[in-house]
């Protein structure tokens, strides 16, 4: 069935332009490092292995957060009050300071669990809210983690704070993990001991199908400034503001497009019009998409052509919450008088 979702998102600035893991929660699970709520352990996003003590990870490694040192999908359990979820960085100490938070991005729930989260994306570079450069220029002690939010991500839910220490090398951005110790591997058991053996038996449930859904934050605006006269044309920059397509169709798998139209840029004040190719688009996205999502190609400002394709997922594609935003170029032309012009992006998500 045809699933179509249209948001809205308005644009200003100088031109005011199923395998199924155990979940970890505090009430069930020992305190971590550092007053985590639970151990947080740093797996590959692709191969879905830990790394041996020590390693160093680059700025840009598309790595995840995962709830049990065995596991690639442990999961994290969130409190019930909770609303909504973030990843972040944070100074060490300061992880329960929503507002000391150095970087951050929206996440997600796993689609259709009970406010449970799996696999959080934990690649430094797509802490895209905040100042993830500021992590990168000065390095430093840090903490790298998730938390589960109220009150539409002003607040801590009730419990749910996940977190590991990390090193960050200034500069290049470089970074380790201090991981818990402890985790044992069994062993050969000695000269002359019993055993007796147990047969396992684990059910997997059929996969079913759940929603697509497109999810953009109220009042999600994005401001286009920083203006800076380039060929001798006012050429200013923004960001879009970090949205989400969760597709829970883990049983057909039919895919989806997203696309992006935008309005002309108007100043009613002066009564002047500036066409929308003006506006530059360079999708991006807070991890690497998976196998099967691409992301549309970059609108140059001058010659943009709307609607412009924003993602896509092929059908087949694993089912995926997909955290997207944008990198926005306006150029005024030169003949075009001074003031705030409004402009309208509009979203929409379409089932294959």
């Amino acid at each position: 069935m045809l699933n179509k979702t249209a948001i809205r998102v308005a644009a200003v600035g100088v031109m005011a332009a199923s395998l199924i893991g155990a979940s970890v929660t505090a009430a069930s699970a020992a305190p971590g490092l550092n007053g985590s709520d639970a151990e947080v352990y740093i797996y590959d996003a692709g191969e879905e292995t830990r790394f041996p003590a020590g390693t160093v990870h680059d700025w840009d490694a598309e790595l995840i957060g995962v709830g049990s040192a065995t596991d690639a999908y442990g999961r994290f359990q969130c409190s019930p009050d909770t609303e909504s979820t973030r990843t972040f960085i944070a100074p060490r100490g300061q992880e329960r300071t929503i507002s000391a938070w150095t970087a951050y991005a929206d996440g997600g729930f796993i689609p259709g669990s009970n406010k449970e989260v799996q696999q959080f994306p934990a690649k430094l570079s797509g802490q895209i809210l905040g100042s993830a450069s500021q992590v990168k220029a000065n390095g430093g002690e840090y903490s790298l983690g998730m938390a589960c939010l109220i009150y539409n991500g002003v607040a801590l839910a009730k419990s749910g704070v996940f977190y590991a220490p990390i090193t960050v090398e200034k500069g290049t951005g470089n970074w380790t993990v201090q991981e818990p110790t402890g985790t044992t591997t069994p062993t050969e058991p000695p000269a002359g001991a019993q055993t007796g053996d147990i047969d396992l038996e684990a059910v997997v449930p059929a996969p079913t199908d759940g929603a697509l859904s497109l999810n953009v934050p109220a009042g999600a605006k994005a401001t286009i400034g920083n203006a800076t006269v380039v060929d001798g044309v006012s050429t200013a920059t923004g960001t879009l503001p970090a949205f989400t397509v969760a597709d829970a169709r883990a049983a057909s798998k039919p895919g989806w497009d997203l696309t992006a139209t935008v309005a002309d840029f108007t100043n009613a004040a002066a009564n002047a019009t500036i066409d929308k190719k003006q506006l530059g688009l360079k999708p991006s996205a807070s991890v690497a998409a998976p196998a099967g999502i691409s992301l549309g190609a970059e609108q140059k400002a001058g010659s943009s052509v709307y609607p412009a394709a924003f993602a896509t997922s092929a059908a087949g594609t694993a089912v995926a919450n997909l955290t997207l935003g944008g990198e926005l170029t306006f150029v005024a032309p030169s003949d075009k008088p001074a003031g705030t012009y409004t402009s309208k992006m509009t979203l929409t998500l379409v089932s294959k």
